[in-house]
């Protein structure tokens, strides 16, 4: 208020004490060590009164007409030629809408950068030291979170129906403590589901092996028929001469031949469809064609179709079940009987080459159509009427 009153003063031309401002920006300066200059410019940019003798002003961001065109209070942080650091203020002094002069302040300011510095380190120090804390707890979190997924993941990968394996967990209250008993129902679950499956299974390969024997039982019953008939020819030749001795022993022979027959054919067809284990024993290839040849013969016959053979003779046996192996044949025998028309052929044969024993069956029928050849195996994909297939020989086939 003071320097105001004076540059009012000065610009009204009224007396006043000489020296009056040198002394004010004096005692002003010995009140605050940490002020390094002083400067008052008059309205027209001339100095008025300093602090300081030397010939250019010691501060670098403001330039003397400079600071004239500042309006408001202005602060900045500089660096002097020499090296030190200063705050520099340039306050406009007016009176309404009057400006008498400006206010040129500097302080010194490397005591307040020092204490920021020191601010700054101490807040970056304190900041390091929380996200270490912060890093150490969440590595040991993850790393126990991470172990318990392991486990998981290490007994799911352990998880074997078939041996009926169960992989043991640790009991928990957590979350990963959830995720272990929902894997144990999942568990239990799978098992029961495995279990319904390999049943369901074998329901449908016996339902398919009775489905082919009903398929053969028309065509068997002709072959029974026969030596039936044959029998009862005998006995009522026998009633017509029950003394003819000679004539009675003939007819016992023939009659047991006939029955000897039929217990055949009806012991071929139940050991077919008796459901057995499976056994893995040496099987002779050739042998177990036959016995399927002699089944569905009669009935490819009747549609005639000549069934052919060509065998490998010595053929060495192979290891597998017995049953299994004849269910294949069968399939394979059936089918082609089915795509073949009238006056056609099957020809079943076995080969031995380069390692391997090779059972091929081929027919003269129309074939697959190149849009069911990627379905063929599928269960239950036929395209035959409804009553005369399942659908599941080849798919069975496959799996064998």
């Amino acid at each position: 208020v003071g320097v105001v009153d004076a540059l009012i003063f000065a610009g009204q031309g009224l007396d006043q004490s000489e020296g009056f401002l040198d002394n004010y920006v004096e005692m002003f300066m010995s009140g605050y060590d940490r002020l390094r200059a002083i400067t008052i410019l008059g309205p027209e940019g001339e100095v008025v009164a300093r602090s300081w003798d030397r010939v250019d002003p010691p501060w670098v961001s403001v330039e003397l007409p400079a600071a004239l065109m500042i309006e408001e209070p202005a602060s900045s942080i500089v660096q002097t030629r020499e090296g030190p650091w200063i705050l520099e203020t340039v306050l406009p002094m007016r009176t309404g809408e009057r400006r008498w002069g400006t206010l040129v302040l500097a302080v010194e300011a490397d005591s307040i950068r020092g204490r920021v510095k020191r601010n700054i380190e101490l807040l970056a120090l304190f900041s390091m030291s929380v996200a270490s804390v912060m890093l150490i707890l969440l590595w040991l979190l993850l790393g126990r979170m991470l172990g318990s997924l392991q486990t998981l993941v290490t007994a799911m990968d352990s998880l074997d129906l078939n041996a009926g394996t169960v992989p043991e967990l640790p009991d928990r209250e957590d979350e990963i403590g959830i995720m272990y008993k929902h894997f144990r129902r999942m568990q239990g679950r799978l098992e029961k589901s495995g279990r319904e499956l390999v049943s369901a299974e074998s329901q449908i390969w016996h339902a398919e092996r009775l489905a082919a024997i009903g398929r053969l039982a028309s065509g068997l019953a002709h072959e029974i028929n026969n030596p039936i008939n044959g029998v009862r020819n005998c006995i009522y030749a026998i009633r017509r001469d029950p003394e003819n001795r000679e004539q009675t022993a003939e007819y016992l022979d023939m009659m047991d031949e006939g029955l000897a027959q039929a217990t055949a054919v009806i012991g071929k067809l139940l050991g077919y469809a008796r459901r057995q284990t499976d056994e893995h024993r040496p099987v002779n290839l050739n042998e177990a064609v036959d016995t399927v040849q002699q089944l569905v013969a009669f009935q490819i016959e009747r549609k005639h179709v000549r069934l052919e053979s060509d065998l490998a003779p010595d053929l060495p046996e192979i290891v597998g079940d017995r049953q299994l192996v004849q269910e294949v044949v069968m399939n394979l025998l059936l089918n082609a009987a089915d795509a073949v028309e009238t006056g056609g052929a099957i020809r079943i044969s076995t080969a031995r080459g380069n390692g391997v024993i090779e059972l091929s069956v081929a027919d003269t029928g129309h074939g697959i159509p190149a849009a069911h050849l990627s379905r063929i195996f599928e269960p239950f994909f036929t395209t035959k009427k409804v009553g005369e297939g399942t659908g599941l020989g080849l798919s069975i086939c496959h799996r064998i």
